[in-house]
């Protein structure tokens, strides 16, 4: 059984709590970064607001049967109608004693179980770990949502024509790095070249400087459009397989010669942080 799957089959049978992520990724054995990351990258959604829409949904059902709204609160995991009431209204923009009327039941947009089935399936790949010393970047950084990230092929088109134009660039290999992840939601992503330490950015760019780290360095070959599903192998299949543990760092996209930016095709190297 997949991560993900695990991570659906848990939450499914603790929709009647309040199960927290803590106790998600301990129940399939990863850390909690880990969890939100895998989630995210397998569904286009935050893990938590998932639980949180399923418990909601199911509730919802309930009070569309004819049930009392305390008790239906108590048995979702709700301390109280108050408490309960807040959630359903954030969730669903109505108050639970609404759905007394047929019409809005009619509307009301439900979350039912994320349907899991396996990924596509792709060579296994045993990653070489890589020590490498703080380094320097500078590229354009937009901010995304785990629910959205189209914007991000438009970015590496603004970036492209600065690429080999800044002062400071050592090589032409290209990065994108994930960061930044304050929330269980959101992150940063950087289009961005190498730069030396202590370089200034050109108007229009920023910079980043990240720690020196050890990484699990695995491969995606073929079109950059198909990367999402490697990461997903990483995730749920690889990393977990590889005996290492995800830390709470910055993720590159390496893509060096054997890549071609202009027709998408090649070999992009994924660096996780490990612990």
């Amino acid at each position: 059984m997949s991560l993900l799957r695990k991570i659906v089959w848990f939450i499914e049978g603790h929709l009647n709590r309040n199960i927290g992520l803590g106790e998600i990724a301990r129940a399939v054995g990863i850390g909690r970064f880990h969890a939100t990351r895998l989630f995210g990258a397998m569904t286009g959604q935050p893990l938590m607001a998932y639980v949180r829409a399923r418990r909601l949904s199911e509730a919802a059902k309930v009070l569309m049967g004819g049930a009392d709204i305390l008790d239906t609160a108590l048995g979702a995991g709700y301390g109280s109608h108050e408490a309960f009431s807040r959630a359903f209204r954030a969730q669903f923009g109505l108050s639970p004693s609404a759905l007394r009327d047929p019409a809005a039941s009619r509307t009301l947009k439900l979350v039912e179980p994320y349907p899991v089935t396996d990924t596509h399936s792709l060579p296994d790949q045993t990653p070489r770990k890589v020590s490498a010393p703080g380094l320097s970047f500078a590229g354009i950084s937009g901010h995304y949502s785990v629910r959205d990230v189209s914007g991000i092929p438009g970015q590496w088109q603004r970036f492209r024509p600065y690429i080999g134009n800044i002062d400071g660039q050592k090589g032409r290999v290209t990065y994108g790095i994930s960061y930044n992840f304050q929330s269980k939601e959101d992150f940063d992503y950087m289009s961005a070249v190498e730069v030396q330490p202590g370089s200034t950015a050109p108007d229009g760019l920023t910079t980043l400087t990240t720690p020196a780290h050890t990484y699990a360095v695995f491969t995606h070959e073929g079109h950059v459009s198909g990367v999402s599903d490697t990461w997903r192998h990483i995730y749920d299949r690889w990393l977990p397989a590889s005996g290492l543990h995800m830390a709470h760092a910055a993720s590159f996209e390496r893509m060096d010669e054997r890549f071609d930016g202009s027709t998408g095709n090649g070999i992009v190297e994924i660096w996780i942080p490990v612990m």
